[in-house]
């Protein structure tokens, strides 16, 4: 294993991010929380939804956003993990990167990463770990 590796764990509303010290040993390194992935959409809107006509008839009906607040909530926290990546990778501090996330999330956070993150990935898993310690990780993940 190479100096500088790291591993971070995500889901949608939190990650963890930790240095690979030796094949058995990680150091958490940083922490992130995003409590807004965590709230109903309801609650992510200050207005009421826009209201429509039936198309025939007389009813009507509310309108749903083209993007649910929730779900641009997880992008923002994808997007906010990938900047993170992508400075620390600039300024050399890991060479190689594993990731494991839970599925949505992982998809989400592929489409953010840069293209020189995304070479530094080594290897991934979709499942969602964040809960666990930090000496029960490892047995989650293959590639470590």
């Amino acid at each position: 294993m190479k100096k500088g590796s790291w591993l971070l764990i995500a889901n949608s509303s939190s990650a963890r991010l930790f240095k690979i010290q030796t094949i058995h040993v990680l150091e958490e390194i940083r922490n992130f929380e995003h409590p807004e992935s965590r709230l109903h959409n309801l609650d992510l809107v200050s207005d009421k939804p826009g209201r429509d006509f039936e198309s025939s008839g007389m009813g009507r009906h509310a309108l749903e956003p083209a993007v649910m607040p929730k779900q641009l909530e997880f992008e923002l926290f994808a997007k906010r993990l990938a900047d993170y990546l992508q400075e620390a990778h600039h300024k050399r501090e890991f060479e190689d990167l594993y990731i494991a996330a839970s599925p949505a999330f992982l998809g989400l956070l592929r489409q953010e990463l840069s293209p020189t993150v995304t070479k530094s990935i080594k290897g991934t898993v979709d499942k969602d770990i964040t809960q666990l310690k930090s000496s029960e990780i490892l047995n989650h993940l293959p590639f470590i």
